[in-house]
């Protein structure tokens, strides 16, 4: 069922949407993205800023730049099944992650990607020579748009040893200093993340033994997190892409 815009009563302005970092586990996300984009397109279009770190950028900016979702899930369990013909599979040095990125950002993005997310699309990067939590909203050009997107989803050691940079100023992941981020008070923010905790939009886990806090975000110490965050570096179960987006 599709939820008219005209039939929701807005007693506030609309909510940002963020993305958390999640690795291969974006798929999760990409199928939030397609189910607001099927039944409630407006929400996507009224957003004033999508945010995202890390893999959740990607998903910001298909959102931003209107990619469909699902094109954006199928290059991800693409990639994901050709690196298990690697020993390691994703961790194997010759798996190069990045160059992978690009390819897929140059072959998708639009040409006029920089317009589209300038102002709105807001990239979680940490840079690189303090550690500090910064958050990119400005490009000048499309590829403004790819070398911030590249040095959101840098993981030393794990996506090679040479970080990207942006404008001469080196990054890193996103995740590194803040895995969910949001808009400052008093905007709200609706949070998406694959992994279970107080995350507005998430999977459901009925017992845990504890809470825990990475880099700001609250999730559920359990088993099920655990196999979570091992299959966002290491897909083990790439025939699942399909559930997972569902």
């Amino acid at each position: 069922m599709v939820l008219e815009e005209s039939s929701v009563n807005f007693r506030e302005a609309p909510s940002s949407i963020s993305f958390s970092g999640s690795g291969f586990l974006a798929t999760y996300q990409c199928g939030v993205a397609e189910c607001f984009r099927r039944n409630a397109p407006w929400l996507l279009r009224k957003a004033p800023c999508i945010l995202g770190a890390s893999a959740g950028s990607l998903v910001a900016a298909a959102v931003v730049c209107e990619i469909n979702p699902i094109t954006m899930r199928n290059e991800m369990l693409h990639f994901a099944k050709a690196t298990k013909a690697f020993t390691l599979g994703a961790f194997n040095p010759s798996v190069d992650i990045l160059h992978w990125l690009k390819y897929v950002l140059h072959k998708y993005l639009p040409h006029d990607a920089h317009l589209l997310a300038n102002g709105r699309l807001a990239v979680a990067a940490t840079r690189l020579e303090d550690g500090k939590y910064t958050v990119i909203t400005e490009y000048q050009s499309k590829e403004d748009v790819i070398q911030t997107l590249l040095c959101s989803c840098f993981v030393p050691g794990y996506s090679g040893m040479q970080p990207p940079s942006l404008k001469g100023v080196y990054y890193m992941d996103g995740g590194f200093s803040q895995i969910q981020p949001v808009m400052a008070l008093p905007s709200r923010t609706l949070t998406v993340s694959p992994f279970s905790g107080e995350t507005d939009i998430c999977p459901q886990d009925e017992a845990y033994m504890l809470d825990m806090v990475v880099t700001g975000l609250n999730l559920k110490g359990n088993l099920a997190n655990a196999l979570r965050f091992w299959n966002a570096l290491y897909p083990i179960n790439t025939e699942n892409g399909g559930c997972l987006c569902e």
